[in-house]
Formats: structure tokens, sequence, C-alpha cells
């Protein structure tokens, strides 16, 4: 019988490096926003919002749109070409629309105008994220790269695993079990042998289904 081996499946290997690039790319954006972005935000809005905090108004003053239909807060934020920080105006939007008493009170706006938009924890968070990220985005390579550097061949009487280099040959004549409880939903066949246990699985690998039709019929009664 001919030898069979197997390759690397390239659908499988285009999925998992595209969520791999994928997941990187939130590991930059991440470390940009904590690295550069949130800081720099910071201090775009410190200025401005300490001179409208000495103006001493309460939120509802800074809100009310009744004069020239834009609140004077978001008008003194572009005025001075800067975006209101949406922390301070859903802080204020939502004091109001639930009549809490902080809406009326100069002191609750003055605390909330002189808060950073971005805090040390949400920027301390974006640099967790970008090495989660990061992370989660190299293991998805690195189980690219092991399927990749792993093959499996099939000849008349031996099942060879070889890995980076690492090769480990099983006798089909020492075959303990084939477990096919997963095979034809899933591709994937388990042979265990005194040696160790062997993983099929044709979503990982091409040519695996004409190995393991060749393996089927030795199934252990």
């Amino acid at each position: 019988m001919p030898t069979l081996t197997t390759s690397l499946n390239r659908e499988y290997a285009a999925r998992f490096l595209g969520v791999a690039a994928l997941l990187l790319a939130f590991a930059g954006w991440f470390l940009y926003d904590g690295l550069i972005g949130y800081p720099a935000e910071n201090d775009r809005v410190a200025p401005v919002a300490e001179r409208l905090a000495a103006e001493e108004r309460t939120a509802a003053e800074w809100m009310n749109t009744q004069q020239t239909g834009v609140a004077p807060l978001v008008e003194a934020f572009q005025q001075a070409g800067v975006k209101p920080p949406a922390k301070i105006t859903d802080t204020f939007n939502s004091w109001i629309s639930i009549n809490d008493p902080e809406k009326d009170s100069v002191e609750a706006a003055q605390r909330v105008l002189r808060t950073p938009p971005h805090s040390a924890d949400s920027i301390t968070t974006q640099f967790i994220s970008a090495a989660i990220s990061a992370l989660a985005g190299l293991a998805l390579i690195f189980l690219v790269l092991l399927r990749w550097k792993t093959r499996i061949t099939l000849d008349d009487d031996t099942l060879t695993v070889t890995t980076f280099g690492y090769t480990a040959r099983h006798a089909l004549a020492d075959l303990k079990s084939v477990d096919d409880a997963q095979w034809e939903k899933r591709g994937i066949l388990r042979l265990t042998f005194p040696s160790g246990t062997v993983t099929l699985d044709a979503w990982h690998h091409t040519g695996v289904r004409p190995l393991a039709e060749r393996l089927l019929p030795k199934k252990p009664n």
C-alpha cells in the first residue's frame, strides 16, 4: 500500500491566522489608547474643564439648552476646539433625567469637571486588555505553527508522528483502541497505543480521511 501523509489544512490556518491578526490589531489599539490616546485626551480636556469649573455652575445649568439650543457645556468645549467628554455630559444628563439632587449642586458639577475622562485604572485596563489580546493572538499563531510542524505518516505497519523534528513511531500491531465517537460529526479519531495516544483531526490536517479509512478496519473488537 502507498504511504499516506497529512499536511496542514489551509482553510483552518487561514481562519485561525485571521482571528490572530484581529486580536493583535485589538492589542495595538488598546496599547495606543493606554500610551497615547487616553493621556492625550485627559491633557486636552483638563484646562478647559478647570476653566469651566471656576464658573460655578450646576449640572442643570451646564446642560440647559433653552437659550441657544446648545448646552453651555457643549458650546464651551466646542469653542475650545475640544470634543465634550462623554463622561461629563452623560453624568450630567443622567442626574437631570432622574432628578438627582446632584444636578443642582455646584460642588458636584465641579467634582465631575475636575475628574479626568480617563482614570489611572481605565488606562491600566487598556494595558491589561492589550496583553490579553496579544497573548491570545500569539497562542493562535502557535497552534497553527504546531499543526504545520506536525506530520502524520502511515505505511503498512507503522504510524509515525513528527512534530518539530521529534518523531514517534507506533506499530499498528500494537493498536489497543480506536475512539471514533467524533469521527462522523467532527472528523476526529483517537488512536491508543501502548506508547501513547494519537489524535487525528481532519480540520487541522488534510489527508486525515484517507488515513482513517485505512485505520478503521483495524479497529480492535
